[in-house]
């Protein structure tokens, strides 16, 4: 057993591209465990936060992961398998919330907000912010799917508008016209929905 634990540690500190290659060329199918471990995690809390369910993201990460590794050998090593990854994870959820229309909506006039006291300014801000950041949210979750994954591509996983491009197949000034309609699209929801 101890050979096994060995052999287990000294996989885990290759690199993806001499896993994939001792897979893809050497059949060691046994690897596949390995980019599961590096992976799966990444893919389902990605998958978490665009369909926001974790039932629906166990579901498409499977989904992904089986996808990723029936297409090992279509990987050509040209960009990180990480973001090869995760163009097949981004790629698949917008699939799946396209053909699902899974845009959730709440009336906002179901809310009821506490008034707050003057007596601890800090506590004030901290509550405002709170308010701004969950009204933000809510009018987020209006955006189509193609609108809310270019803008979590671009502001909350800092990806490159050139990465972007490649990833969704589009030309780059399609993608800067995409971010910048949607920018507008999304600060026009705050200017109608201020009162929220």
């Amino acid at each position: 057993m101890p050979f096994l634990k060995t052999e287990k540690k000294e996989n885990n500190t290759l690199e993806d591209k001499e896993i994939i290659n001792l897979i893809v060329k050497k059949g060691k199918r046994e690897l596949l465990e390995v980019l599961y471990d590096r992976y799966s995690d990444k893919v389902f809390y990605k998958c978490v936060s665009l369909s926001k369910n974790r039932e629906t993201a166990k579901d498409l990460a499977h989904d992904i992961m089986v996808k990723i590794f029936l297409n090992l050998s279509k990987y050509k090593g040209q960009s990180k398998f990480s973001m090869w990854v995760y163009s097949i994870t981004y790629n698949h959820c917008m699939d799946y919330l396209r053909k699902n229309k899974k845009i959730k909506t709440e009336s906002f006039e179901s809310h009821e907000y506490k008034e707050i006291s003057d007596d601890n300014e800090d506590l004030n801000q901290k509550i405002l912010t709170e308010l701004r950041l969950n009204q933000l949210e809510k009018l987020f979750e209006l955006l189509d799917p193609e609108e809310k994954i270019i803008l979590l591509m671009r502001y909350q996983d800092g990806m490159r508008i050139k990465k972007i491009a490649q990833t969704l197949s589009l030309n780059e000034g399609a993608v800067k016209m995409r971010l910048k309609r949607t920018r507008e699209r999304l600060a026009k929801l705050v200017n109608e929905n201020k009162h929220i």
